[in-house]
């Protein structure tokens, strides 16, 4: 039977977790991270260190999930005619080229639909540039890998909270990094607005408060547009309950909104070891196992730019 591992990786760590299939659920047998700091004089080699530190495993069996950043990627609300569903991927292309910065007609697209009226209908729109499909495919192959799916990390880590949760409210999610933190939209359980936002380095508690605050409501008024008269009602943080809990009650102050939190592994089963001791900062796995839980179920991911075994857009 075929085992799954996820990943991801930004300029200071890459995340793994590798799960087998139980029925339309999965286990997680390992989640860790990879630091990806350069020593110096040393050029980091991303797909060498995967290696060293998937060495062990049986690779021949994983499917790749890997999941991309917002920031290296292109995505915009577009605007299209009522068509025809088998009609809409062309469509969508044909506007995106008009209206994205930088999109060729080569680049990978995906999108997910969003509101339909007898006169238009908007749909979130992504696109990514080859040459990053071709160097996560590259460095993928010097660990012995070889991606399956290809999928924006916000909508992974969204599917995790929908899948687990299942509230329907007007909500914010936040995934904090090392660097940066991934601020996402969900109206009706599904996204319609997502940003990355840069944190301060070296700052405390009270300052990072301040900060992702107003990352906050800038993020909330950006996406007014795409909510149809509703307002963000919930603020969540993916994490630890207590690691987060003084800067979570502080942006609670800051916002008025109730703020909660996500243990992205509460009700994922985990093998023995990984039970004992889960891996540091919890919250930075959501995305991962969100991959790993519309995988299992053998469901279709919101935005997939490889899109092996389906047409593509």
């Amino acid at each position: 039977m075929a085992r799954y591992l996820a990943l991801e990786w930004d300029a200071r760590e890459a995340r793994v977790a590798i799960a087998r299939p139980r029925g339309s659920e999965f286990v997680v047998e390992e989640a860790f991270s990879i630091d990806l700091t350069a020593r110096e004089g040393e050029e980091v080699d991303v797909g060498a260190r995967l290696s060293a530190a998937l060495a062990g495993q049986d690779l021949r069996r994983l499917e790749t999930l890997v999941a991309v950043g917002r920031a290296n990627i292109e995505l915009r609300v577009l605007s299209v005619p009522p068509v025809p569903d088998d009609e809409l991927p062309d469509i969508v292309r044909f506007q995106a080229v008009k209206q994205f910065t930088t999109m060729g007609e080569s680049w990978p697209l995906d999108f997910v639909p969003l509101e339909k009226s007898d006169e238009a209908q908007s749909v979130l729109a992504a696109a990514i540039a080859p040459d990053l499909v071709d160097q996560i495919r590259k460095t993928s192959k010097v660990a012995g890998l070889a991606p399956k799916r290809l999928i924006l990390r916000p909508f992974a880590a969204a599917a995790l909270w929908r899948r687990r949760k299942q509230d329907q409210r007007c909500t914010l999610i936040i995934d904090m990094l090392i660097e940066d933190a991934d601020l996402t939209v969900l109206a009706d359980g599904q996204v319609v607005f997502t940003r990355t936002v840069r944190l301060p380095q070296g700052a405390d508690e009270e300052a990072t408060a301040r900060v992702l605050s107003g990352e906050i409501r800038r993020t909330i008024a950006a996406a007014q547009n795409q909510l149809a008269g509703k307002r963000v009602e919930s603020v969540v943080f993916c994490g630890d309950n207590e690691a987060q809990a003084g800067l979570r009650s502080q942006v609670q102050q800051q916002l008025s909104l109730e703020v909660q939190y996500f243990d992205p592994f509460e009700g994922v089963a985990t093998a023995d070891r990984l039970a004992a001791k889960g891996p540091d900062h919890p919250g930075r796995y959501a995305p991962l196992l969100g991959l790993l839980a519309v995988e299992s179920a053998q469901e279709q991911h919101a935005l997939d730019f490889l899109k092996i075994g389906r047409a593509h857009v």
